[in-house]
């Protein structure tokens, strides 16, 4: 085994560097990651978030690292024998010392960050049992935060230390990030004739995040065309969105998803599209019908009467009977 001499000492600001550095060489392997780097990207990078976060917290008060930082010991700190505060906490801490002025913070740090998440939910499963994915459903995952600590190390980190080991360390991801911008932008370029003409009836993949379902080209296989994750048939597809199982669903009481008026399909589900991702739309995921709402009457996809909460045609019945 090689020994160099020096000491194991990762000190966090190092450590949390060093993990990032990991996990975007893994992800901007020549071609590729093959799984087992991707794999490590993927942990790596959680642990960078969360060891980059408190060390940015301990660079200003170490007590804040810690779950309960009144019961801080400047002893057991050192030795490691505490438990520390997760990512959404450490996070709330930065935004509470930036709102009173007492650090400076550029980059926007949302404790509730989808994006976050997503990549945490993703390393626990692949920690605690395993997980299988498309290949690039997993690296997209990984972008969005590998961005945002890219932007948090430069502008609230390196700013406020002298540590060169740190800078060096940067230069070394910088070096590989526009790699996997490039892969971003590429795929989104090579996708955009599919996409095109179908904005309003496209909405976000599960797996990758981006918007590259098309629920208009046909209910037979619906699939990702960004990351190609399938997701079969238009009903199997809504309910997956939903996040539950139609047949517990109905066992257990519950209804079936709205009709569609222009298909027959109980496959109605409101979901964000990329023609209008400000507000959720009513899409059929059997034939890509978009409807305004659903109906409280009748339970059909449709167009809403205005502060009547029921389609045109219960209306117009209901209206004849008076």
């Amino acid at each position: 085994m090689r020994d160099d001499g020096k000491d194991f000492h990762f000190p966090p600001l190092t450590n949390g560097l060093d993990f990032l550095v990991s996990a975007v060489t893994f992800l901007a392997a020549e071609g590729s990651p093959v799984p087992r780097e991707l794999k490590y990207a993927t942990l790596h990078l959680q642990c960078a978030a969360e060891t980059l976060f408190k060390a940015r917290l301990e660079m200003y008060k170490p007590d804040l690292v810690w779950t309960k930082p009144t019961e801080y010991d400047k002893g057991k700190h050192q030795s490691g024998d505490f438990t520390s505060c997760g990512i959404k906490d450490a996070i709330k801490r930065l935004n509470a010392l930036a709102q009173d002025g007492t650090i400076t913070l550029s980059t926007t740090l949302d404790p509730a960050s989808s994006d976050l998440k997503d990549l945490g939910n993703l390393r626990n499963r692949l920690m605690h049992f395993g997980w299988r994915d498309t290949t690039v459903a997993v690296k997209t995952r990984t972008l969005p935060v590998l961005t945002l600590l890219f932007d948090f190390v430069n502008h609230d980190v390196l700013p406020y230390t002298a540590d060169w080991e740190a800078a060096r360390q940067m230069d070394e991801v910088r070096g590989q990030l526009k790699h996997l911008t490039d892969f971003v932008t590429q795929r989104q370029k090579s996708i955009s004739g599919q996409l095109a003409g179908h904005e309003h009836s496209t909405t976000a993949c599960r797996s990758c995040g981006q918007y590259a379902v098309v629920l208009d080209g046909g209910a037979h296989d619906l699939k990702c065309f960004f990351c190609d994750k399938s997701y079969g048939t238009g009903d199997e597809a809504a309910w997956e969105f939903t996040g539950e199982n139609r047949h517990i669903t109905i066992k257990q009481g519950g209804n079936d998803l709205a009709t569609c008026p222009a298909c027959a399909a109980s496959a109605i589900v409101p979901v964000r599209t990329l023609g209008y991702p400000a507000a959720d739309s009513y899409i059929c995921f059997g034939c890509g019908s978009d409807w305004e709402g659903i109906c409280e009457w009748c339970g059909n996809g449709g167009y809403i009467v205005p502060e009547a909460d029921m389609c045109d045609e219960c209306y117009d019945i209901r209206l004849a009977n008076f």
